[in-house]
């Protein structure tokens, strides 16, 4: 018989809540759109006192803190870890699109991430791990972190926010120097043709256009929208440090950020904790988080 994997629990203590109550709202909601049943249960969990959540946190702790000692057994008894759904929803759409991820480069300068609380975190980890019992979870390290981080003045976070600056300028220098390998798809581009073509691009840029003549006809025009706002806006969201670890290891940078950039999300003054939950209720689809987030708002 084939072990099967141990299934990760999604939706923190909310998921938990709309679980167990997911009938009670589906009969309330009998034949209207399956996005009222969230509405509803967003709505429902939001009126709950911190005491009446405290058993759903109890169960999601204790669910999660299950799924990492069945998933350790598996892996023992020789099962091997298979992708989640999203991942493979993403594979066949690429494979149907003909898209294919590009080999990583082993040589390619990292991107420094996590912000001035990574370099913390990196720098107090081994202190940190030692003032904790000896049979913690590995999330207890980052609890204890993100508390003291929070705990900090800003004067006494401002060092490792110049130490994190100073990282992004040494992958920033890094990267210029960066040549990618020859593949394929850069139809066997020498290094000395890249760095070659870098340099035109560059001498272009700083040769000033000719500008085009405007036509009269069009001149009282109002300019075009640009295209894509949602997406541009998304790239300046900033994500709360402690927030930010839980997303990246959740792999929903993209998604968090776009839906903290919603206009209607903006408003509604919801704070990025309640965004991460949202999105793991909804497995990290963006409109179906954005209905739970505003559900009863």
């Amino acid at each position: 018989m084939a072990l099967e994997q141990p299934k990760k629990p999604v939706g923190g203590a909310f998921g938990q809540f709309a679980n167990e109550k997911r009938a009670e709202f589906l009969k309330a909601c009998a034949g209207q759109k399956a996005s009222e049943v969230s509405k509803m249960a967003g709505k429902a969990w939001k009126e709950l006192s911190e005491a009446d959540r405290a058993p759903y946190i109890q169960k999601y702790e204790a669910a999660k803190a299950k799924f990492e000692r069945d998933m350790e057994a598996f892996l023992a008894a020789g099962g091997e870890k298979s992708k989640g759904l999203r991942a493979l929803r993403s594979e066949k759409r690429d494979a149907k699109e003909g898209r294919h991820k590009k080999d990583k480069d082993p040589n390619k300068p990292k991107a420094p991430a996590g912000g001035a609380y990574a370099v913390f975190l990196g720098e107090n980890r081994a202190r940190i791990v030692a003032s904790l019992p000896k049979d913690h979870k590995i999330t207890d390290v980052t609890k204890a972190a993100g508390a003291e981080w929070k705990a900090l003045s800003e004067t006494e976070k401002k060092p490792y926010e110049v130490k994190y600056e100073a990282k992004k300028e040494e992958y920033k220098k890094a990267m210029e120097l960066y040549v990618p390998p020859v593949t394929e798809e850069n139809d066997q581009a020498t290094p000395e043709k890249k760095r070659a073509g870098r340099e035109k691009k560059q001498v272009s840029a700083e040769k000033p256009g000719k500008r085009a003549k405007p036509d009269k006809e069009s001149s009282s025009a109002p300019p075009k929208r640009a295209k894509n706002v949602g997406a541009a806006t998304s790239k300046e969201v900033e994500i709360d440090a402690v927030v930010l670890k839980e997303v990246e290891t959740l792999n929903m940078v993209s998604q968090f950020k776009n839906l903290a950039a919603r206009p209607d999300v903006k408003a509604s003054g919801k704070s990025h904790e309640d965004m991460l939950a949202a999105l793991k209720s909804s497995e990290g689809l963006v409109n179906k988080a954005k209905s739970i987030l505003l559900a009863g708002a």
